[in-house]
């Protein structure tokens, strides 16, 4: 296998289980930029779990060691159920960190959008409402998810069959000081679901960007594609420039007070987006209430409301 680092063998010192000890790996079922995630069998529970592996070159920062493990506290501080749940730690002989996840069954909403090129308004509403929850759930312990995306939301089933979404990947979240303060104003993320005063380079960026991050998947949802799409240096040009795809350019269908929900959402300037993921919902839910007898005066209310 792989050397043994020092970072490694501090967390086997710490009392952190070897993963053959426990974990018999099997297929690969995803990377990204921090490691990869693994289907395994947990042999003292008995059960199946994922294992989220960090990239091997990545162990000889103490940096990155540090922000894999703010990754597995985070996630498992939020106790919600619509957020991914995390089951231990580990660590492989070489001396690579290790996650414990529990195994989910379903698909990414990402791998949904690219399977039926959109989802129903109706099914749309239930999974923003239930990210919101997760999400929710985050800021009010302080941490901002910062690459809410569809591939970072699991659509699967709870015991009766309804649809449960799960919230995955916390590797870039950003957790408050004791202030209430973010320390870290690094360029991270997915550009297309970026909110500007992220992308462009701000420090000032607080819960907002999930907001608007969350209202980038509502649209890919109803339209199959992003409001702003393109490479990291298109997207920024179109942010610079205010411009973005209209929610009715795509879906004529929605004018009204769905499309003035997205205004809001996706506002460039935080000031005049949704305050909180929990007004972002509300008003989603009351927005779609009133599109089924829709009237034009309802655009012009949430804009004023703003």
């Amino acid at each position: 296998m792989m050397a043994t680092t020092a970072a490694g063998s501090e967390n086997v010192g710490n009392g952190i289980g070897l993963l053959e000890d426990r974990y018999v790996l099997g297929e690969l079922l995803g990377a990204g930029s921090m490691g990869r995630v693994f289907s395994a069998f947990d042999t003292v529970l008995r059960i199946d779990v994922a294992v989220k592996m960090m990239h091997p070159e990545l162990v000889a920062s103490r940096r990155n060691v540090a922000r894999f493990a703010l990754e597995a506290r985070i996630a498992a501080r939020l106790l919600s159920r619509h957020a991914v749940a995390v089951l231990g730690l580990a660590v492989t002989t070489a001396g690579v960190p290790c996650i414990v996840y529990e195994r989910l069954q379903g698909e990414t909403l990402g791998e949904r959008i690219a399977r039926t090129g959109g989802v129903s308004l109706v099914d749309t509403l239930e999974i923003v409402k239930q990210t919101s929850l997760a999400l929710t759930r985050a800021h009010a312990i302080g941490v901002i998810h910062r690459d809410v995306k569809p591939d970072n939301i699991f659509l699967t089933c709870d015991a009766s069959g309804r649809l449960l979404v799960k919230l995955l990947d916390f590797g870039i979240a950003e957790a408050a000081d004791t202030h209430g303060r973010y320390a870290h104003c690094q360029l991270a993320g997915t550009p297309e679901y970026m909110a500007p005063e992220a992308l462009l380079g701000r420090c000032e960026v607080d819960a907002r960007a999930d907001v608007y991050a969350l209202g980038v998947v509502a649209f890919e949802c109803l339209t199959g594609a992003c409001p702003v799409e393109g490479d990291v240096a298109e997207v920024v040009e179109l942010l610079r420039a205010g411009t973005r795809t209209a929610l009715t350019d795509r879906r004529p269908d929605l004018e009204g007070p769905l499309d003035a929900w997205m205004d809001r959402a996706l506002h460039p300037d935080p000031v005049w987006r949704f305050s909180s993921i929990k007004e972002l919902r509300d008003e989603l839910v009351a927005a779609t209430r009133r599109a089924a007898g829709s009237t034009q005066a309802t655009r012009v209310t949430l804009r004023e409301a703003a």
